[in-house]
């Protein structure tokens, strides 16, 4: 059953991966245009920091705890949670001096000593690896078809020369 596609097989293939594609590359812009919003957005006045309000602010903090799901720090004189994905090993962080990103009053990012870390409500910051990986189906999808549907003629031909 190692039959070449037929022109229909062929289209229906291009249709999905330019579709998967076309999917992945709103994705990316999506993600970017959230990203950009968040780096853009005008800084936080006295009191906003912890309201849902469109601003951002990064304030000196404390690690009061980390684990795999979860990171808790004194931030600007109020404890702040934050939930993270992690994995690996993770070290005492308790005490350490971090700084906090807040945007719309929530911890989008932390940084301090052997920490960096994007916590899950941070703006998606894959729209590059979106766009290669939509890009690479688009492109993809039209040369493994074609190429397919290249081998195919070559074997009518060939067959029919025989």
């Amino acid at each position: 059953m190692n039959r070449p596609f037929t022109v229909r097989d062929a289209l229906a293939a291009v249709a999905i991966f330019w579709t998967v594609g076309a999917c992945l590359l709103v994705a990316a812009w999506r993600s970017g245009v959230a990203e950009d919003r968040a780096h853009r957005a005008p800084t936080c006045s006295e009191g906003q920091a912890f309201k849902p309000v469109e601003c951002q602010i990064t304030i000196d903090g404390t690690m009061t705890g980390l684990t795999h799901d979860r990171a808790e720090m004194d931030v600007g004189g109020r404890r702040a949670t934050a939930r993270v994905t992690l994995s690996g090993e993770i070290s005492d962080v308790r005490g350490v001096p971090v700084r906090v990103t807040l945007y719309r009053g929530k911890v989008i990012h932390i940084e301090g000593q052997r920490l960096k870390i994007d916590t899950d409500d941070a703006p998606a910051s894959s729209h590059t690896a979106l766009r290669n990986i939509g890009m690479f189906f688009i492109v993809g999808g039209a040369v493994l078809a074609g190429v397919n549907l290249l081998l195919g003629s070559i074997r009518r031909r060939w067959a029919a020369a025989r």
